[in-house]
């Protein structure tokens, strides 16, 4: 497997390519990027732990009374894998670009 097949593996997802975008400027809670990613409670959940499994996000929780909330950074990684992913992405546009 390529380093861009792993990437796409983990960047294939609509979601989880809004996921990155919205971590891009900073941190998020959960129900922040729920409604920028315009996606269920269950499937954000999902592409989370997909992300967290990768090492991409970094999820901390936080307390504000008795009521918890998980908030999400982009890790050095996630960061760097994703600018490659983009990189390789530019690389393939480029060569077919020179094909015609």
């Amino acid at each position: 497997m390529t380093m861009f097949d792993e990437y796409s593996d983990l960047f294939s997802s609509k979601v989880r390519l809004r996921i990155i975008a919205a971590l891009i400027s900073g941190p998020k809670d959960f129900t922040t990027l729920k409604k920028l990613t315009e996606t269920t409670d269950g499937n954000l959940g999902k592409q989370m732990e997909i992300l967290l499994e990768a090492g991409a996000v970094h999820a901390e929780k936080e307390f504000i009374g008795r009521r918890g909330k998980t908030v999400y950074s982009l890790t050095n990684e996630g960061l760097h894998s994703f600018k490659e992913y983009v990189r390789l992405l530019e690389e393939i546009l480029e060569k077919e670009g020179t094909k015609e």
